[in-house]
């Protein structure tokens, strides 16, 4: 804990409320976010122990494509944020309400009309080939897709009260609701090893009900309990023509979701069709534990979108570029942490998952070095999507998504399950060189052109 406030001091200055207020967040989410971590890293032994790695592969392949949904809300999600900050900033609340309440109807629109042609569509995909497993190794596999796909479809929706308390700052309320659903996961997956023997079935519902569950009881809340129901969703409220400036930015924000979108959510699909169930299951098993490091830098990021946005809405540069350093700071600092969580990875293995999985030492490595690249390319883009200059990561995100499933089929050919983090990495240099000059363009007012956008 002690680390964790050296670290928060690193963003206060004297009178600086913004700066105070991050400090709040990245204590409060530390804490939060640190019981998530802890739950996703107990629920890997308490899955694998009530399924075995083929159907624990199966769930992670069938979950990471049923997250593709998530990405369909033309990037409202993102573009919600920037808006709404901006209008609460400068107190206008009528547009604060328009965005709100036509971002709620046009994710609605979009998922009505998604669910109904993906339920046409279903009895025509083949999901056995398409999750590479035999018909009879799962009994009702194509049901099972069903009831995920409407448990997602619901959260798709109802996730967006969480950018409520991201606009205006406070995103470790967002982070409780991640927390809430994560709980109620745990202590299902919990009950089900104690009464039940294992069944994707049951492991499907748990794990995509328990969150829709949060956010309906957190959207009445939000809405008509507390201080924020001035923004409750209404189809007076709703008008396209007046929310153009949102609709805008989402789209371009939608692509560079689909470029992120391509290089993560096709990962175990590429490992499943190219190297099997298992392999899914070796990959995610090292990914979650060096991924421990990722989320501690999002978590330290979470509050600083929304506070980019409202320090370049109010001109606040120096502030941007105090933080910007301090950041690059933080980012070496959990560097050195990837190195020794790679020196310890064998014991830690060990102990966590037991000899279940055996982890080649050569993708600990690999995954070491993705958390740098990741961490430095989660660094920039934050701060140019804060700031809404977005067009260059567009381009970067398209560029990237377009070659990403060439080189991680050739590559986990070439070289195994390693090859899909080598990939990984390869996808994100067009926006690790292209951000970082981009922001000192902008920061030092001589972005021009394509910069400025």
């Amino acid at each position: 804990m002690k680390s964790i406030l050296h670290i928060t001091k690193a963003f206060v200055t004297t009178g600086d409320t913004r700066s105070l207020q991050a400090k709040k967040n990245i204590i409060a989410s530390f804490c939060l976010k640190g019981i998530s971590i802890a739950i996703s890293l107990l629920l890997v032994p308490m899955t694998l122990h009530y399924l075995n790695a083929t159907e624990y592969g199966i769930w992670l392949t069938l979950s990471s494509i049923l997250t593709w949904i998530n990405f369909f809300d033309i990037g409202l999600g993102n573009g919600l944020r920037n808006k709404l900050t901006e209008a609460l900033s400068l107190g206008n609340i009528e547009k604060a309400k328009i965005y709100v309440s036509t971002t709620f109807a046009v994710l609605f629109l979009i998922m009505a009309v998604f669910f109904v042609a993906f339920i046409s569509m279903n009895p025509l995909l083949n999901w056995s080939t398409i999750l590479k497993t035999p018909p009879e190794a799962i009994h009702g596999l194509s049901a099972i897709v069903i009831i995920v796909f409407a448990f997602f479809c619901l959260q798709f929706i109802f996730k967006t009260v969480g950018v409520i308390f991201i606009a205006q700052q406070k995103p470790a309320l967002n982070d409780l609701l991640g927390v809430l659903g994560n709980v109620s996961s745990l202590i299902i997956i919990y009950i089900l090893t104690l009464c039940t023997q294992g069944s994707l079935h049951k492991v499907a519902v748990a794990f995509s009900a328990a969150p829709v569950v949060v956010f309906l009881l957190a959207y009445v809340f939000v809405f008509y309990f507390s201080k924020h129901k001035f923004l409750r969703p209404t189809w007076s409220n709703v008008q396209l023509s007046n929310a153009k400036d949102l609709m805008s930015m989402s789209v371009q924000f939608f692509f560079i979701q689909v470029g992120g979108l391509v290089v993560y959510a096709t990962s175990n699909l590429i490992i499943i069709q190219t190297l099997g169930a298992e392999e899914v299951t070796v990959y995610n098993v090292a990914y979650r534990y060096f991924s421990v490091a990722i989320m501690v830098f999002a978590i330290i990021q979470s509050s600083l979108w929304n506070m980019y946005t409202d320090a370049w809405v109010k001109r606040d540069y120096e502030w941007i570029k105090r933080i910007v350093n301090k950041m690059i700071k933080i980012w070496a600092l959990l560097g050195g942490a990837a190195v020794l969580m790679l020196l310890i990875s064998g014991f830690s293995y060990r102990i966590w998952v037991g000899e279940k999985v055996t982890i080649p030492v050569t993708l600990s490595l690999w995954l070491a070095i993705l958390v740098l690249v990741n961490n430095w390319s989660s660094l920039w883009v934050n701060l140019i999507n804060g700031i809404g200059k977005i067009r260059l990561s567009l381009y970067a995100s398209i560029f990237s998504s377009i070659i990403y499933i060439p080189i991680a089929l050739f590559f986990c050919r070439q070289f195994g399950i390693v090859g899909i983090v080598l990939s990984s990495i390869v996808a994100m240099l067009p926006g690790i060189l292209i951000c970082p000059i981009q922001f000192n363009k902008i920061i030092n007012h001589k972005a021009q052109g394509i910069w400025d956008k």
